[in-house]
């Protein structure tokens, strides 16, 4: 049977993002998965502040020592909207079929002006267009397509027995990063093995 690649819904995704310090999380997780470094500088040997979560020190800086935080040079830098919030816009950002307006988001969020609402949709926009925020964000949307003409139409010949839903049709598996690179692959079969080797390959070439 075909394993079921289910969109999050507003509820599950704030149950995963229930706080600032969750989000803090998932970006050390994601930005720093072998530990975190510089992002000036690249140096490994940083140290963890006491007196202030989510932040760092770097003594080897040339400009001399250096405090970041998780959120140094993202887009959520500079902003005093919390990550939860940042968050919830990418959601909607992401999962709205049409896309999302500034407008829609204001209202959404019941954010104070159309201005914050515009500068956080154009940030995440521009993020989009990064690699790294790609791959930070690890969305990836996957689904299969039938190629070819009804088989009542073909010759006798040419007739037979395809996959569940596309019978004598080819099948196209594919996954897509959102707005990022498309995967495609003919397979002979939609079953949950086929399909699962698909998923671990394409998700194993963004690690």
């Amino acid at each position: 049977q075909k394993p079921q690649i289910m969109q999050m819904s507003i509820a599950q995704w704030e149950a995963a993002f229930p706080d600032d310090d969750a989000c803090a999380a998932y970006l050390v997780e994601h930005r720093w998965p072998n530990g975190v470094v510089c992002p000036r500088c690249g140096n490994p040997k940083v140290y963890k502040l006491a007196f202030r979560a989510w932040n760092w020190q770097c003594d080897q800086c040339a400009i001399g020592k250096y405090r970041f935080s998780h959120i140094a040079g993202t887009i959520f830098e500079n902003t005093n909207k919390p990550l939860t919030v940042w968050f919830e816009v990418i959601y909607y950002m992401m999962t709205s079929k049409k896309g999302v307006s500034a407008l829609q988001i204001q209202r959404q969020m019941g954010l104070g002006s159309y201005r914050t609402a515009w500068s956080m949709c154009h940030r995440i926009r521009a993020g989009m267009a990064d690699e790294a925020f790609q791959h930070l964000a690890g969305f990836v949307e996957i689904d299969e397509a039938y190629i070819g003409g009804k088989d009542k139409w073909k010759h006798k010949n040419k007739k037979g027995e395809g996959p569940r839903g596309g019978k004598g049709k080819m099948v196209v598996v594919g996954a897509a990063e959102r707005d990022g690179n498309v995967v495609a692959r003919v397979i002979n079969s939609v079953d949950s093995r086929t399909l699962g080797e698909f998923m671990r390959e394409v998700l194993s070439n963004r690690v």
